[in-house]
């Protein structure tokens, strides 16, 4: 049963009073004609507390793919109302992209391979071949002929006889390796789950660090740190936009992906920046080492972080 709309029947806002007869009122902003609130109205105001639903979200990606760059420029350029801004952007691309790895990342499955000794066993495999090596190295009896090694992988050799002792992190993260060579279903799922809680908010810290190296990157343009982060939200949108394409890809196309994402990385770095293409691409090379060195950086200390939590 459809209901007809509510009419007017005062020119004055109900929230703050002023005269709005209008839509909208002038002071304030609130809708001036109301009705009683809807289950899909909360469903909308819910999903879009995580997600941009505005009817511009639509016209805002499909800039976005379409031409490398120009959503930047037409934000700088002062066209800001007719796309989602930067930062909403940003924070669906990545609801959407981390929410749908999780669900494609499933649970660790009997028949995952782990390597051993250069060469793929099943998890099964590897956890009975272990438990052997470890009754034969009990008894005194040689090894198995297998053709897999199963030394306990360590961070350091200390605490080996003639070797200096431990610090407590080495001593720590040596119990680690252990714990996760003879537990790998334990340990990956441990690592995933990880990754996937921390990997949104890891990314996000890392965003002012990647429009520093812009910043850098292009200190001879007249353009404030601001400028850099909104470039920096919008390629960081893309990456998790194109990440969605590619978990959906077939292996063998997945490369050709890789390779599209990284042009169009260079595209908009000169559509945004100007200047010539080789300059770009050099530049492009620049941010990318630069990039690399901290993304290494800051997943290290998450290695040893989730290692000291196993």
């Amino acid at each position: 049963m459809s209901h007809a709309a509510p009419t007017r029947t005062d020119l004055a806002c109900r929230n703050c009073g002023t005269q709005a007869p209008l839509k909208f009122c002038p002071e304030c902003g609130q809708e001036t004609t109301l009705h009683p609130p809807t289950l899909g109205e909360f469903l909308h105001e819910f999903i879009g507390h995580y997600v941009a639903l505005e009817g511009t979200l639509w016209r805002t990606l499909a800039l976005l793919v379409r031409r490398p760059g120009r959503l930047t420029r037409e934000y700088l350029d002062g066209r800001r109302r007719r796309y989602v801004l930067p930062l909403r952007l940003y924070l669906t691309a990545s609801f959407l992209f981390f929410l749908v790895l999780k669900l494609v990342a499933g649970s660790v499955t009997p028949g995952m391979k782990v390597l051993v000794d250069g060469r793929d066993m099943a998890v099964a495999e590897y956890q009975a071949e272990l438990a052997k090596a470890a009754g034969h190295a009990a008894s005194g009896a040689a090894p198995a002929a297998s053709g897999a090694r199963f030394e306990i992988m360590k961070a350091d050799d200390c605490g080996d006889p003639g070797q200096r002792a431990c610090t407590r992190l080495e001593a720590t993260l040596n119990e680690a390796f252990a714990h996760a060579q003879e537990n790998p279903q334990e340990a990956f799922a441990h690592a995933r789950e990880h990754v996937l809680h921390w990997a949104p908010y890891a990314i996000f810290v890392l965003l002012p660090a990647f429009a520093g190296i812009m910043q850098l990157a292009y200190r001879n343009r007249r353009m404030t740190y601001g400028e850099h982060f909104v470039f920096s939200l919008h390629l960081h949108a893309f990456w998790f936009v194109a990440g969605l394409v590619l978990v959906a890809l077939p292996e063998p196309v997945v490369a050709i992906g890789q390779f599209a994402v990284i042009l169009y990385g260079i595209w908009a770095m000169r559509e945004t920046y100007g200047g010539r293409w080789w300059p770009t691409v050099l530049r492009a090379f620049f941010v990318s080492t630069l990039y690399a060195i901290v993304l290494t950086l800051a997943m290290s200390a998450a290695a040893i972080a989730l290692l000291a939590t196993n």
